[in-house]
């Protein structure tokens, strides 16, 4: 087996904006399986929630993230929690839906993945 654990991270949101469905979008080169996510706002934002979709299709929906000093997270079996894997094809898009944000709202997520020659 020639498995690795990546961390993909990001943050996204600015002053007078409004975070909203599909406001990121990345295109992952190569077969990832998700297996983690976490994201916590800028500041608490009751009923924030994050999606992600993969080419379009939701894969990871609605990951509770309203309290900055607790973060929102989704678990797979792999880490302990009871959600299936996500399996990514290479050349997929994936994006990323912030619902229900507040203006100004800025936002940290972090998705763990497993690459290499058992993924996708």
């Amino acid at each position: 087996m020639n498995e690795r654990l990546v961390v993909l991270s990001f943050t996204d949101g600015e002053a007078g904006g409004s975070l909203g469905d599909v406001y990121r979008y990345i295109t992952v080169p190569i077969a990832l399986t998700i297996v983690a996510v976490s994201a916590s706002p800028s500041a608490n934002d009751a009923d924030l929630t994050v999606d992600i979709n993969d080419d379009g299709v939701a894969a990871i929906s609605a990951v509770s993230c309203a309290v900055k000093a607790t973060p929102g997270t989704w678990t797979s079996t792999h880490f302990g929690g009871t959600q299936t894997p996500v399996a990514v094809a290479a050349d997929s898009v994936l994006s990323f839906d912030v619902n229900d944000a507040h203006i100004d709202t800025r936002i940290m997520v972090q998705i763990w993945a497993l690459t290499g020659e058992k993924c996708a």
